[in-house]
């Protein structure tokens, strides 16, 4: 098999433009049948001007040099129709020569009974069943017709016995390599159906589970939010163990949900596969900030090798995906006090037209080290680390990270000691001739913006609520009812936008799923009235949807800041006084 396989790689393409498999296929059949006419016309035109027969030496040998011709220079050219139309033309030509003239071999009868497979899989099942049933009726007239008068001097004359074989041989190459094409394509056809069906069905699934996943956030945010307020008031000791008892429990419901979503999103084929030019270090960066707050104290790094040009093409959005697991897996098995996450980007190999990068995330993550039969003293040997990769991934959950990144043949090592976990992979990028280097950029100057933000104290304030259910609405106006005295809510992003168009509010709280106009282009339609205003006022998403990639995409839309359901009263708060101030 391995010799088969090495043989049809002679006949791929050569082209150096993009081809698909699709394209790929009938180029590779095209050559195939080039190659096969060409050997037999060849060597049946050799054998006749050996034998000095030089009336059907000289065709045969034209025909075998336009067929070279053909493989040679149009095989190896894009898959235009004129090659096909060409190729079957010559092809008919040479099968309906060995009917009327014979071979030299005298086996033309088998060379004959080949062509309904030829054109079949040169013209497809549909027309090259046709042409194959109108050779079969031509020769059929030349066989038992023609050759009985004898019109054609050089013709070859068939003995009874011969005809019969000769129609017999056609018409069993015919069906044979009809009901063969048929079935693959049947086969083809059920194929794709089930892909089809099973990414219509994953899809469905994907759906569902991140509506559930919304509406289980949502009760379960005023859950969480009334047991805070609770823990507040004047307990008992029994009390205040059951109030703890149900927030752990709504704590681990939480992350139920969050391994529900993510377990759904497995599919990540799903990536698109478009090549762009983008900022390298602006994409990290960005993904970085999405885990920047003030909540917990966390310490980021990121630095670049001088020699990488500044854009670069390629998937981007394949690294930011890469780097949210990455980072989100680091910090939530981090139990440090400051967590600590260091970036470095280097220059693997310099290959023609490709740049393959090396990417090390150092933190101080520290994960728990399997133990192993050799002692302890093995635990540090880097044999043994790479034999347990397997096992680091699983812990840190990077089962799907390391799909993602070994899909393109690129590799993933993860290194972890007693203080630190050092993870590496690489990823191949072209390079973007029109870029230069990191070390010849100078920075831009800031620009000051175009519009004035005035200190404004939280019991001062007027807020805007945006929220289209009741019991939501109350529970976060219970939550800042005693910092905030002005209050005031919009049901939809349409009813937002007429409140804002008639009064000032000093900070807007917006939901994004919502009625009549949803959250994101509400406040698209706010950011453009504040361009001819010069004013800007500041947008907290609260929504249930809860991972980086919702977070990302209302930042893009315009909005200050994203707090996702559930979430403690004080994290609410401090976030309004951060954006007032």
């Amino acid at each position: 098999m391995k010799l088969l396989n090495k043989f049809l790689s002679l006949f791929k393409t050569e082209s150096k433009e993009k081809v698909d498999e699709e394209e790929q296929t009938p180029m590779l059949i095209n050559n195939l049948i080039n190659f096969f006419l060409f050997c037999i016309v060849f060597i049946e035109g050799i054998i006749s001007l050996r034998n000095e027969n030089t009336i059907f030496a000289i065709p045969l040998l034209t025909l075998s040099l336009t067929f070279a011709f053909h493989f040679v220079y149009l095989s190896r050219n894009s898959m235009a129709k004129g090659m096909q139309n060409s190729l079957f033309f010559f092809s008919s030509v040479t099968f309906l020569y060995f009917v009327v003239f014979g071979s030299s071999t005298g086996i033309n009868i088998i060379w004959s009974a080949l062509f309904p497979p030829f054109i079949i899989s040169l013209m497809g099942m549909r027309r090259g069943s046709i042409f194959s049933i109108i050779f079969f009726l031509l020769i059929a007239v030349i066989v038992l017709v023609i050759n009985n008068y004898g019109w054609i001097e050089q013709a070859k004359e068939y003995t009874q016995t011969e005809k019969i074989v000769f129609l017999a041989f056609y018409a069993f190459f015919f069906i044979t390599t009809y009901a063969i094409h048929f079935t693959y394509t049947e086969i083809i056809l059920r194929k794709e159906r089930r892909v089809l069906d099973s990414q219509n069905f994953n899809k469905t699934q994907e759906e569902l589970i991140s509506k559930l996943s919304h509406q289980i956030r949502t009760p379960l945010s005023n859950i969480t939010g009334i047991i805070d307020i609770l823990e507040k008031t004047n307990l008992s000791d029994d009390q205040r163990d059951y109030i703890n008892t149900i927030h752990a429990s709504s704590n681990n419901l939480v992350n139920v949900v969050n391994n529900m979503v993510a377990a759904s999103k497995t599919n990540f084929s799903q990536i698109p596969a478009e090549e762009v030019s983008f900022n390298l270090y602006s994409t990290i960066n960005n993904t970085i900030k999405l885990f920047q707050d003030d909540q917990e104290k966390k310490k980021f790094s990121l630095s670049l090798s001088a020699d990488i040009p500044t854009n670069l093409i390629g998937n981007s959005i394949k690294i930011k995906q890469i780097f949210l697991n990455l980072l989100n897996s680091l910090l939530k098995y981090n139990n440090s006090e400051l967590k600590t996450i260091t970036i470095e980007v280097s220059r693997k190999e310099i290959l023609p037209n490709k740049i393959v990068l090396k990417f090390r995330i150092i933190s101080n993550t520290v994960v728990p080290m399997p133990k192993s039969k050799l002692g302890e003293d093995a635990i540090h040997s880097s044999d043994v680390i790479h034999l347990n990769r397997s096992k680091y991934i699983n812990m840190l959950d990077l089962g799907i990270t390391q799909k993602i990144i070994e899909m393109d043949g690129n590799h993933i090592d993860i290194i972890p000691d007693s203080v630190k976990t050092i993870i590496e992979f690489t990823a191949t990028f072209k390079e973007n001739i029109q870029s230069q280097s990191i070390e010849n950029i100078k920075p831009p100057t800031k620009q000051s913006e175009n519009y004035f933000k005035p200190v404004v104290d939280i019991a001062d304030s007027n807020i805007l609520l945006v929220e289209d259910n009741f019991s939501n609405q109350q529970i976060i106006i219970l939550y800042i009812k005693n910092e905030v005295k002005k209050i005031e809510v919009a049901f939809n992003g349409k009813e937002a936008l007429d409140k804002f168009g008639k009064a000032k509010y000093d900070l807007i709280l917006m939901d994004i799923q919502m009625p009549i106009m949803d959250g994101f282009k509400a406040t698209e339609k706010i950011r453009q009235i504040e361009k001819s205003t010069g004013t800007h006022t500041p947008i907290i998403a609260v929504t249930a949807n809860a991972f980086p990639e919702d977070k990302e995409r209302c930042l893009a839309t315009g909005m200050d800041d994203y707090i996702s359901k559930p979430f403690q009263p004080e994290d609410l708060i401090r976030k309004i006084k951060k954006h007032l101030s």
